[in-house]
């Protein structure tokens, strides 16, 4: 069995539900092709870790709780997107303007605890969302994302959670190992 661990917001159930109800609304009344997680899974990715040992989430933990320092704030979820492009997407995702940084700087200072725990430093570039579908094979959603209307929800960013996903039954499971309040 498979475990990866990655460090995230993890949404508040009544900010799953005004998600939900938005993108519901803004529906051609067609789902989003693809893979789609269960609501209760939704989350913001701040640090992926990947298979590390539990050691090593020992220390992520103790680095994380000393060193992040972010303040607890407010983002807007805002319109969908899609990775790598709208026109080969893998990922449909719930865009986030992170206009005043919030989640940058979270998603910094978890790098930084993540390297002080040993692991090598992301590559990738932080861009937050949420993702709501998978799509394998890649395809064309530029008429799925104009479809859709555009809506706006208020997510609350108060705690960093380090999680932990496995395969259970063939069913993609997430564990929350321990959650980090953010300072109000």
């Amino acid at each position: 069995m498979r475990a990866n661990t990655f460090l995230a917001v993890d949404l508040a159930d009544d900010d799953r539900h005004a998600l939900s109800a938005a993108l519901t609304a803004s529906s051609p009344g067609r789902p989003l092709p693809g893979r789609r997680p269960k609501p209760s899974t939704w989350h913001m990715t701040l640090r992926f870790l990947g298979a590390i040992e539990e050691d090593r989430v020992d220390r992520v933990a103790a680095e994380v709780e000393r060193s992040v320092t972010t303040r607890a704030g407010r983002v807007l979820c805002r319109g969908l997107g899609a990775f790598p492009k709208p026109s080969r997407a893998g990922v449909i995702f719930a865009a986030i303007d992170d206009a005043e940084g919030l989640l940058t700087e979270l998603a910094s200072q978890c790098d930084w605890a993540a390297q002080d725990a040993g692991l090598d430093p992301e590559e990738r570039p932080f861009v937050p969302h949420i993702t709501l579908s998978r799509l394998r094979p890649h395809q064309d959603v530029r008429r799925v994302l104009d479809a859709f209307g555009d809506f706006q929800v208020v997510i609350r960013i108060d705690t960093v959670t380090l999680m932990r996903t496995t395969i259970v039954r063939g069913e993609l499971r997430y564990d929350a190992l321990e959650t980090f309040p953010l300072a109000r």
